[in-house]
């Protein structure tokens, strides 16, 4: 986590608004079967990926067909399109916010 927060200086400087960010893009994520984990999971390979399907599948160990199911899954319970790059800014800002909040394994 320091490397994250040395890497997004701007983003750890107010912990409360990072919070709100986080609770209110990725937050529906806490209501799927398996909770919000294994979905951020994929975000953040699908982000780190640079949003290339088949290498975050393979970084997952998944096939391109359920991760791209996660997804459509994501964009449902968000309402935000992590493909659509008018919803891609906020998803990623979150998904960085919860990897330094280390949510959701702590409450925030």
């Amino acid at each position: 986590m320091d490397d994250l927060a040395r890497e997004y200086p701007v983003l750890t400087r107010d912990r409360q608004a990072m919070a709100d960010l986080v609770r209110s893009a990725l937050g529906p994520l806490t209501t799927a079967r398996g909770g919000a984990q294994p979905l951020l999971d994929t975000l953040t390979a699908y982000f780190d990926s640079g949003c290339v399907a088949a290498e975050a599948a393979r970084r997952l160990t998944l096939s391109v067909r359920a991760l791209t199911y996660r997804l459509e899954r994501i964009h449902k319970l968000t309402g935000a399109n992590p493909a659509d790059p008018a919803h891609r800014y906020t998803l990623q800002t979150a998904v960085i916010g919860a990897r330094l909040l280390d949510w959701p394994a702590k409450e925030i």
